[in-house]
């Protein structure tokens, strides 16, 4: 899934894998201390009874009250089969229930429950081809209709309309068997009479038919892919305003990038939930905030900020202010499963000479400590948190860079490179950053930032202006086949709503990735590692900069609330106003 651009998620799925991850980071560590290994678990459950509500009490939790987020943009969307961004999947939980989802308690356990299912699927034959998933009783959208197996379908049928390509795109994959998957179901708006291909639904029961063995399909319908949508209440591209709420809170108002209110859904059954607990009346998200402003205004403590929360990076600037004593309580700070790159648009910057000198150059000291020293250095595709994972610099100019080695790959050439990021002050800073250090190689970064509520729209449109591109990649769940394949399998390349942000096509590597997606799960996680080595060493189609550390503030009056260990920002799920 794709990072908030100044939020850090966290966290770790588990898909029978054990991975070793980080652990949370202290005080210390913040400004550049050393992170010690934790291993981090999770489950499937096998027990019906696990899926059903209420979710299980918070100790000390009261309802009532309002929190209310302080948030830098706009959401790109909150259009459940569009959404793949951190900070949109955090909120999308409270109005956008799944098949499945997530328990867990802030210590790094999952487990995967029904949500929406009765529990977290049947593989009927065995073989990992045909799943069938049952809705619970009683499950209704905000104006009290039902929903069915029919609104399920109808949702994910959404996700297969190319000009709508932001989303997770697994279960597209899966059920045609084809990378380029829409090539003649196109969703309901230009295919209007043809079926989803391998989903049907009858009554409660949704049943997906794939054309090879899909093990982790319960992992892939925990994401909102999966939400049920009323097709009498699509609005098409107005979706993204007011989705049709499936969960505790709906849309009461949003004023576009000024705020969002939520209120409580009348029609939500807490029976039926056994994940949320919706302790708060209402949630409230406020656009327009520098990260700066937000934790300043936490951290000062005013009546109308104690039940405030942020879901981005304390900033350097105000990091020394939260590191006392009195703040212990309301800082949540750990490690995570996403990894920084620049990537380099291979379709526009051909000479892999160039994309190497570029690796050689980069200057990650610089960006860690701009960033107040929360991340960690990197130098791979794949995260430390993922299993198989192997720790290898293709590039090896130590923390700094070494500017000689990229100039003798450049040959005394002056290279001119266009540089796209999000326009907020922390990407502008890293940019400033990236364009005064790739100078001393001979590289001229020309900067063009991009309004960051259509920034993945931007970049994410094949043919676009941009030789570099910022982005960050984190694993749907602790396996290599959730990010290689997702970023760099050429054969996903379409005209809108990349993932593959380089642009990257190569046999060798196409091959490799099949190769491997057909091993047993014992086999695979080296092999992904083998991959990453192989893709770096020969062909250099990204820049990873660090594996992003997550540092998160609430106010004084929150309680209940840790990093969540599936998005990585701080939970609604538990989340509570004290008195």
């Amino acid at each position: 899934m794709r990072r908030k651009f100044g939020a850090l998620p966290v966290g770790v799925l588990a898909v029978a894998l054990v991975a070793s991850g980080c652990s949370a980071t202290t005080e210390d560590n913040a400004s550049g201390g050393d992170q010690q290994s934790r291993v981090q678990t999770g489950t499937i459950s096998t027990d019906p009874a696990e899926s059903q509500g209420p979710a299980k009490a918070v100790e000390g939790a009261t309802k009532g009250g309002v929190v209310k987020l302080l948030h830098e943009a706009e959401f790109g969307h909150l259009d459940p089969q569009k959404i793949y961004v951190s900070d949109a999947l955090s909120l999308a939980t409270q109005f956008a229930r799944t098949l499945t989802g997530y328990k867990e308690d802030g210590k790094g356990n999952l487990k995967l429950v029904g949500d929406l299912a009765t529990n977290t699927g049947e593989d009927v034959n065995g073989d990992c081809k045909t799943w069938k998933f049952t809705l619970k009783d009683g499950l209704k959208f905000e104006d009290g209709t039902p929903i069915t197996g029919a609104d399920v379908v109808y949702g994910i049928s959404r996700s297969f309309d190319p000009d709508w390509g932001d989303g997770p795109i697994y279960l597209q994959k899966w059920l045609t068997g084809e990378a380029e998957y829409n090539k003649t179901y196109k969703g309901p708006f230009q295919s209007p009479d043809t079926p989803v291909p391998g989903l049907t639904a009858e009554g409660n029961v949704i049943t997906f038919t794939f054309a090879q063995a899909q093990c982790e399909a319960p992992y892939a319908v925990a994401m909102p892919t999966a939400s049920p949508v009323p097709k009498a209440k699509d609005t098409k591209g107005d979706y993204d305003r007011k989705p049709v709420s499936s969960g505790p809170y709906m849309i009461k108002e949003h004023a576009y990038d000024q705020f969002i209110e939520f209120v409580r859904n009348p029609n939500w059954d807490a029976n039926t939930d056994p994940i949320r607990n919706a302790y708060p009346d209402g949630i409230r998200v406020e656009f327009g905030l520098t990260a700066e402003t937000s934790a300043n205004r936490i951290v000062a403590g005013a009546a109308e900020d104690q039940a405030a929360f942020m879901w981005a990076n304390v900033p350097a600037a105000v990091l020394p202010k939260t590191r006392a004593p009195e703040f212990a309580e309301q800082v949540k700070a750990g490690p995570s499963q996403y990894v920084e790159y620049t990537y380099i648009n291979t379709e526009r910057v051909t000479d892999v000479k160039v994309r190497q000198a570029l690796n050689w150059a980069i200057d990650r000291d610089s960006l860690i400590k701009l960033r107040g020293g929360v991340d960690q250095f990197g130098s791979t595709i794949i995260s430390p948190t993922i299993a198989g994972y192997q720790n290898f610099n293709a590039y090896d100019g130590g923390n700094t860079g070494n500017i000689e080695k990229a100039k003798e790959l450049l040959g005394g050439k002056t290279v001119d490179l266009t540089y796209a990021f999000p326009n907020i002050p922390p990407r502008q800073q890293a940019a400033a950053k990236a364009k005064e250090f790739y100078a001393k190689a001979g590289i001229n970064i020309v900067l063009a930032p991009l309004d960051p509520a259509t920034y993945y729209e931007s970049v994410g449109t094949k043919g676009n202006k941009y030789d570099l591109i910022r982005g960050g990649w984190g694993a749907d769940w602790p396996s290599g086949a959730t990010v290689i394949p997702e970023i760099l399998d050429g054969r996903s390349i379409r005209d809108k709503g990349n993932m593959n942000l380089a642009y990257f096509n190569n046999d060798e590597v196409n091959a490799e990735i099949d190769r491997i997606k057909g091993l047993k799960a014992t086999e695979s996680p080296a092999e992904w590692a083998k991959l990453d080595k192989m893709i770096m060493e020969k062909y250099a189609p990204v820049i990873p900069q660090y594996y992003i550390g997550n540092y998160e503030i609430h106010g004084a009056k929150i309680g209940g609330t840790f990093l969540s260990d599936s998005y990585g920002h701080l939970t609604l799920n538990t989340m509570f106003v004290k008195p």
